[in-house]
């Protein structure tokens, strides 16, 4: 009904996941050698595009019967080279002899003198040695000669990885007597400073199997001796947390939910 603008033509190639390009024009001589049989040779090599250069092809075994080739495989890739570079015609070998695979393989294939000596310039310039600065994408570093990133999908960020915090308090507000035993807010048996560390780490043990958030009353000084403990060992991928509770403080872990929680019961015994 219309015929578009190149634009309008490259902006609907676009929308269908395409781009415009340009086709490398092939030019083909034929090659007679006596007791050989003629023969096709290229004046340049070309790629064949995915999934055509790994198709498996049903073609004669030279002088034999037909048989499966599978392009996968390189040795029957190989066998293939061989019998079209041989024996095929330009259409068939423009479809199915990919320029760097047979570049690869070509010391390997078994050709008479006469074929090696009229494909050797289209193999020379095949591997023409090029130093490109690796560090350095071009005037456009989003296309190559037969691609072009027209999109990005980026992995979701990871949440960002918090540091250590408490409150500096350095001492404890409550009287001494109240430290040393009795029961908690929550009815749990307080404990001497000297085991406090220890009791800390063991009730967040047991809170993880249940929360991702685990935490723990404890007094003031134990508190901010298990999270200057946990600075210490630079486990500052995870948050620690001293809420305070009345006289006391509440020591709250904020696990990654990246991470496995067994990881995290190591770190805590080894506290």
């Amino acid at each position: 009904m219309k015929s578009p603008t190149l634009k309008v033509a490259s902006r609907i190639l676009e929308a269908i996941g395409f781009d415009l390009d340009l086709r490398v024009h092939i030019d083909w001589v034929e090659h007679r050698v006596p007791r050989l049989g003629p023969f096709w040779v290229p004046n340049l090599l070309w790629h064949v595009d995915m999934p055509d250069c790994f198709a498996t092809l049903s073609i004669p075994d030279g002088d034999g019967p037909m048989r499966e080739w599978d392009l996968h495989n390189r040795e029957q890739r190989k066998g293939v080279y061989e019998q079209l570079i041989l024996h095929g015609l330009p259409q068939q070998m423009i479809r199915w002899v990919d320029g760097p695979f047979l570049v690869d393989v070509w010391d390997e294939l078994d050709l008479p003198e006469p074929v090696r000596k009229a494909w050797k310039w289209a193999i020379v310039i095949a591997k023409e040695p090029t130093r490109p600065d690796a560090l350095r994408f071009g005037p456009d570093p989003m296309l190559t000669a037969s691609a072009w990133i027209r999109s990005y999908e980026p992995l979701p960020k990871r949440p960002k990885q918090p540091s250590v915090r408490f409150i500096p308090t350095r001492f404890d507000p409550r009287q001494r007597s109240a430290q040393a035993g009795g029961a908690d807010d929550e009815g749990r048996t307080r404990v001497d400073d000297a085991d406090s560390i220890a009791a800390v780490v063991e009730r967040l043990v047991e809170e993880l199997p249940t929360t991702r958030f685990p935490s723990t009353p404890a007094t003031w000084s134990a508190g901010v001796a298990f999270a200057r403990r946990w600075a210490e060992l630079g486990y500052d991928e995870h948050l620690v947390a001293l809420t305070p509770q009345r006289s006391r403080c509440v020591v709250r872990v904020a696990i990654d939910p990246f991470d496995e929680k067994s990881e995290l019961v190591e770190r805590l015994r080894t506290i």
